[in-house]
């Protein structure tokens, strides 16, 4: 170790090397850097710790070059630096401050009109931020607020997990900081059907000023253009006007581009020409954060047990997540009795249907999980919830229960239960070992991400 190295700690190093990447660029500090976690440092290797893969990857390919500069402005020398999965860095937390100060007022005012179809209610500020959205929401709002350019930014993922929220979300926030900005909000379906209105009137110029002159284009759920060619090809020359000029287009689905069937190659080059995130089913944590900042808003207020308990049993998505607790909401309304008589057996009648649906839904994504996962190892899939245990059965096992446990939002019971009635403790030894082989070992992080990436086609 040289001198200029030897007297340089993990935090002086990184401080120090931070501060130079945020005076040479602050959106790329406010966007990456401020979440990235300093881990250790030996004099020649710098450790960081990232979140997930999306976060390292982003973060190599286009930052890596003024990383490696500013550690060697920051060392005197060059200083190599490696990326470990599954940290988490305090500001990434969405605190009550940073709420306060991200919320638009309920009403615009009359010089901030929002777009047509989006709802002020629907702000960063009120967005829970978990593991399973955290890209999608820093992505969402760095493009707000132009930290970051991700032109197109495409997120997609299952029905009721937040997409259009954050589409509105951006609405508020670029209203809110520029209220001359032309912002257009518009569900897919609405497009088609006013671009087919268009061909019937004549008025095809009207409809391509009305989006084509814009900003923002937002547009939920793209998937509905697949097979619909006259459609595609004016969403293609809609899509290159607004690129052209410089405006910002943001799209949601419930797949990749390239798995929307019927969708032409141009337009799925298009779509991955930004950044592509993805949102997956809310975990417990998430869960339970959403239904406390509902009740902060309600003024009937429930037990922690009863939330802890629809936290634990309504798994599918928020929409379903919030279904249930307004169903509590409006009994307790309707009898005029307080939420303190609401006993496990009367919430379980209450929430019969929505939990028997997603218990249903549940045994399907862990049945595509166990088949994705088998196919991969050249296993069946009795094998993985079976009783054996040598090597090349062991490992997938607990990589199957890792990605149940990580995808789904069930709970360590529900997880084992599915493996033979395995009990909890086996489900957090598989977790914590998958974790731990990720760290250490490149090739079977990969592997895990290709996995997931298989078990999203797979929806």
């Amino acid at each position: 170790m040289d001198t200029v190295t030897e007297h340089l700690t993990l935090d002086a190093l990184w401080n120090s090397t931070a501060e130079r990447i945020r005076t040479v660029s602050r959106p790329a500090y406010d966007t990456m850097f401020a979440n990235v976690v300093p881990l250790s440092f030996d004099g020649t290797v710098l450790k960081l710790g990232v979140s997930d893969d999306f976060f390292s990857e982003i973060l190599l390919n286009s930052y890596g070059t003024l990383l490696s500069d500013a550690l060697k402005a920051t060392a005197g020398k060059e200083i190599s630096f490696q990326l470990e999965t599954g940290y988490e860095a305090p500001v990434q937390k969405v605190s009550s401050s940073e709420k306060k100060s991200v919320v638009p007022s309920a009403a615009p005012t009359a010089n901030q009109v929002l777009p047509e179809g989006c709802l002020s209610k629907n702000t960063f500020g009120n967005f829970v931020v978990g593991e399973e959205n955290r890209y999608s929401f820093y992505c969402a709002q760095a493009v707000a607020r132009k930290t970051a350019m991700y032109n197109p930014l495409y997120i997609y993922g299952g029905t009721g997990m937040g997409k259009t929220h954050l589409l509105q979300a951006v609405a508020n926030d670029v209203i809110q900081r520029n209220p001359k900005a032309v912002i257009r909000y518009v569900p897919c379906e609405t497009f088609l059907n006013a671009f087919v209105e268009a061909s019937i009137n004549k008025t095809h110029m009207e409809f391509r000023d009305y989006y084509r002159n814009v900003d923002f284009l937002l547009v939920d759920d793209v998937h509905i253009l697949g097979g619909k060619s006259a459609l595609q090809d004016e969403f293609f020359n809609t899509f290159n006007a607004i690129y052209g000029r410089g405006g910002q287009i943001i799209l949601t689905s419930d797949k990749q581009p390239g798995e929307i069937k019927g969708l032409e190659a141009r337009l799925v080059s298009r779509f991955q020409l930004g950044a592509v995130t993805q949102i997956t089913s809310p975990t417990y944590e998430t869960r339970l954060a959403i239904l406390k900042l509902k009740q902060s808003t309600q003024s009937v207020k429930f037990p922690q047990w009863l939330i802890e308990f629809i936290a634990e049993r309504v798994t599918s998505h928020i929409r379903a997540l919030e279904g249930a607790l307004m169903r509590m909401v409006s009994y307790c309304a309707a009898m005029n009795c307080s939420p303190e008589i609401i006993t496990k057996e009367v919430a379980e009648t209450l929430l019969g249907d929505i939990l028997d649906s997603e218990t249903a839904a549940s045994r399907i994504d862990i049945d595509k999980i166990l088949s994705v996962v088998a196919d991969y190892y050249t296993l069946h899939v009795h094998d993985l919830v079976g009783t054996r245990r040598p090597k090349n059965i062991a490992e997938p096992r607990m990589v199957a229960m890792y990605l149940c446990r990580s995808l789904t939002g069930l709970s360590l019971k529900e997880v084992g239960s599915a493996f033979g009635g395995r009990n909890h403790t086996t489900v957090i030894h598989a977790v914590k070992t998958v974790e731990e082989m990720m760290k250490k070992d490149d090739l079977f992080q990969r592997s895990i991400s290709v996995l997931k990436r298989k078990i999203g086609s797979a929806s």
